[in-house]
């Protein structure tokens, strides 16, 4: 047996009345927190919720998304959070795919009468009894089933089991120094792997987590001055964010991780005025994988610039060239991954299930390279290759170059449809308060630094670029809007 619901059951008896969870002034205890879990579970079970049922939520931050995903994991049912941003339509699509006993919801319920099936507002459940069931999942049982947009057509359900939460959890402690004497901010979505992945870590490792509804950069500064955070975990943009609108330094704060995208020293340089002393880690991950993959530690982050580090305790992986072969040290390879954390595949989706995770690899679609000292440096997803007039361009290459200019706060690179050039490589920038980008001057000193084929045709500066509720960038926002910036242009 191997169910993810009785860590709340061990954390309550080894930390019992100290504080786990805070939201919006609400201190909520460890013990708390799992009668909690078993008063909806008890709920659950009277709405006759059984082994193997998926249950959904569309919903912000709150620590019902909480208390529910580990009482459906006592009965050995599965939670499938939707992304609170979908539109009711494409709330719609997903309830279809995986056909769902309920869906939970913080919002009105006139927004979901398009969905085909039962709706209840957390405001509405009430609970009474508590429910002492544990259900003996096995290892392979579904816990999760997480949506992940693809490129292909709809969103997949990744289906994450007990044992890939499990693997995860442990690499929390091991490779990124969860601890109970830390306070962990939450902004990310608890529908986002990421989320999920902290919210059990801390549960487990006998730290605090302070809950935001949803990520707003004025209230992260408050919340980390009132609860003494010491733990953060951002993409860049959130970090940089905080660095334009924050003067006066977050000095309780000792470590934070960067993710989803690269950290430019520019932004370190930025970023470090109100974060001092800071141990920093680049982390390397993916829904597929629960979301494992690597991270560079504290200690090698000056050493090792740009590196995603090395892969995490219970993680195998291989850098493999289009022929299936290793790529040899320096040679840019794609990303397969292989251990316990990696899902089971895709929620009926044979064919794709077969091309992502056969012969016990999960191929990411993520390009690397390898130094001589066995640290990975993330190339570029294989979708964000910019192909132009035959060569093959990273757009994380052009950004990173891009960001080391003065009063550039962030950047993205991307392809777009060119008569000639096939694709033409195009930067989207936003500048640094009180600073001002002038597109002639970033493009002629870049020439500078790249070769003349990766230099972009054109800089366009906007005042803010579109991120998703966990703050990546969002190129295919980009690559839509702009799609006709060249038009005829020979």
């Amino acid at each position: 047996m191997l169910n993810i619901a009785e860590v709340s059951v061990r954390s309550a008896e080894k930390w019992g009345d100290r504080k786990f969870l805070i939201f919006e002034g609400k201190e909520i205890t460890f013990s708390d927190f799992l009668h909690n879990v078993r008063k909806w579970q008890y709920y659950l079970e009277s709405q006759n919720t059984c082994r193997g049922d998926i249950v959904a939520c569309f919903s912000r931050n709150n620590p019902e998304v909480a208390y529910l995903w580990f009482a459906l994991s006592f009965i050995g049912a599965v939670l499938s959070p939707y992304n609170f941003n979908l539109k009711p339509t494409e709330v719609s699509a997903l309830a279809g795919d995986s056909n769902p006993k309920i869906i939970f919801t913080d919002t009105d319920l006139d927004l979901l009468s398009s969905v085909n099936t039962r709706v209840v507002r957390f405001q509405d459940v009430v609970l009474s009894g508590e429910s002492q069931n544990v259900c003996e999942t096995s290892p392979d049982d579904m816990c999760t089933l997480l949506y992940t947009s693809g490129t292909e057509d709809l969103p997949k359900g990744v289906m994450n089991t007990h044992l890939n939460w499990f693997s995860t959890m442990m690499s929390g402690i091991y490779d990124l120094d969860w601890t109970s004497h830390d306070t962990f901010l939450l902004s990310i979505p608890l529908y986002h792997v990421a989320g999920l992945y902290t919210m059990l870590g801390f549960l487990n490792a006998g730290g605090s987590v302070v809950l935001q509804a949803k990520p707003d950069i004025k209230e992260i500064e408050l919340l980390i001055r009132k609860h003494g955070i010491t733990y953060l975990i951002f993409p860049p943009t959130v970090y940089v964010g905080l660095s334009q609108m924050v003067n006066e330094p977050l000095e309780s704060v000792r470590k934070c991780i960067s993710f989803g995208a690269f950290l430019a020293p520019k932004q370190i340089e930025m970023i470090q005025r109100i974060l001092p002393g800071v141990g920093w880690r680049n982390y390397y991950g993916l829904t597929e994988a629960t979301p494992l993959g690597t991270s560079l530690s504290p200690e090698d982050f000056s050493l090792h610039p740009g590196s995603i580090g090395k892969p995490h305790i219970n993680v195998s992986l291989r850098l493999v060239k289009d022929g299936g072969k290793d790529a040899p040290t320096g040679e840019t390879g794609e990303i397969w991954i292989r251990g316990p954390s990696v899902a089971r595949g895709y929620y009926h989706r044979i064919e794709q299930t077969a091309r992502t995770f056969g012969e016990g690899w999960l191929r990411t679609g993520d390009l690397a390279r390898r130094d001589e000292d066995g640290f990975l440096y993330f190339v570029d997803r294989k979708k964000d290759i910019i192909r132009t007039g035959g060569e093959n361009v990273s757009s994380v290459e052009v950004e990173g170059e891009t960001l080391k200019i003065g009063g550039i706060a962030e950047a993205a690179a991307v392809g777009l449809p060119h008569r000639y050039w096939g694709e033409a490589v195009t930067v989207f920038a936003t500048a640094r308060k009180g600073e001002t980008l002038v597109p002639e001057k970033i493009i002629a000193e870049l020439k500078g630094r790249l070769a003349g084929y990766k230099v972009p045709k054109k800089v366009i500066v906007l005042d803010s670029l579109p991120h998703n509720p966990s703050g990546k960038i969002l190129k295919k926002e980009l690559k839509k809007e702009f799609a006709g910036l060249y038009g005829d242009e020979e």
